[in-house]
């Protein structure tokens, strides 16, 4: 099995987000800097920001570089004034899932630890604390696998198992993270001196870009049951673990639009019967950070793959 679903050549330093994947030449997609045009001739689908036209995806940041990706094979991008450090932000962001989408890939918006080749994957919204678990998940006998890219290969889902890919080997972690994980802080994330997000150093890192997803954790942080049962891990399945997963899929109007709804609907269908899907459910509160780490902690090394 190949460690990564495709390679790349870039005429700009993408850092250790994505090496695994960069080659210094005969890649299967190319980087560089060029010609972005601002609109595309008949766009079948256009959101804020972005367009689609054919096998071309345009996208514009606001206020920041602009990308043009190409048959799942270039990337082109266009500076407007932004910083090496912000264009690989973004590129390895949006451009990078659209990239995957044009390849006929699923990357969803989640990051994972990876043990004995078996990887457990954790989504949910924005600030649910994906990567603050997961960070201090690689202390505990775990390794660090993926932040907040996984990329799905539908053509390699399989009865009862589905592979995946690391799609980020950063771990960016808010300013407030570093005291409940014990992570050690790196460069800023971005050039903005009011972001307050860095690169951190996991406590445990695991060499491989590939893995087995054994189980999709949704994080609901919801606390509803908290005079009953203040942490529960709970299995879904059906139309709740699809509506749940729906959730997870990075930049969905990205999705629907290059690759359609119908394959992102059977491909999550495809997903959920070959792998464990389940919710976490826990207190927010910091002083309880530790415990309830500790019961998603031993309920995987407890895991048994052929119990599921």
């Amino acid at each position: 099995m190949s460690d990564v679903p495709f390679t790349v050549t870039a005429d700009l330093e993408l850092g250790s987000r994505v090496e695994p994947f960069v080659r210094a030449d005969s890649a299967d997609v190319r980087i560089c800097e060029g010609c972005v045009p601002d609109r595309l001739d008949d766009a079948s689908e256009a959101g804020t920001n972005f367009e689609v036209s054919g096998d071309r995806f345009l996208l514009h940041v606001p206020r920041g570089a602009s990308f043009l990706v190409e048959g799942g094979s270039r990337i082109t991008y266009r500076r407007n004034d932004t910083s090496d450090r912000d264009v690989a932000l973004f590129l390895l962001g949006s451009a990078w899932g659209a990239l995957c989408y044009q390849r006929g890939l699923i990357p969803l918006h989640a990051s994972a630890v990876i043990r004995d080749g078996q990887v457990h994957a954790f989504t949910g919204p924005s600030g649910a604390g994906k990567s603050t678990l997961v960070a201090a998940l690689s202390r505990s006998e775990l390794d660090f696998f993926t932040d907040d890219v996984l990329i799905i290969d539908p053509e390699r889902i399989e009865p009862g198992r589905s592979f995946c890919y690391a799609g980020q080997k950063d771990m960016k972690l808010w300013k407030d993270a570093f005291d409940l994980t014990g992570s050690d802080k790196l460069g800023a994330v971005r050039d903005e001196p009011s972001f307050e997000k860095f690169f951190a150093r996991p406590a445990t890192m695991g060499e491989n870009a590939s893995g087995l997803l054994s189980s999709l954790t949704i994080l609901k942080n919801e606390n509803v049951r908290r005079a009953r049962t203040p942490v529960e891990i709970e299995q879904i399945s059906g139309a709740l673990a699809l509506r749940a997963l729906r959730e997870s899929v990075y930049r969905m109007r990205f999705a629907n639009a290059i690759i359609g709804r119908e394959k992102l609907f059977r491909t999550l269908g495809a997903l959920i019967s070959a792998v464990r899907v389940q919710t976490f459910d826990r207190s927010l509160l910091k002083s309880e950070f530790e415990s309830s780490t500790a019961v998603m902690r031993d309920w995987i090394l407890d895991y048994d793959p052929e119990a599921r």
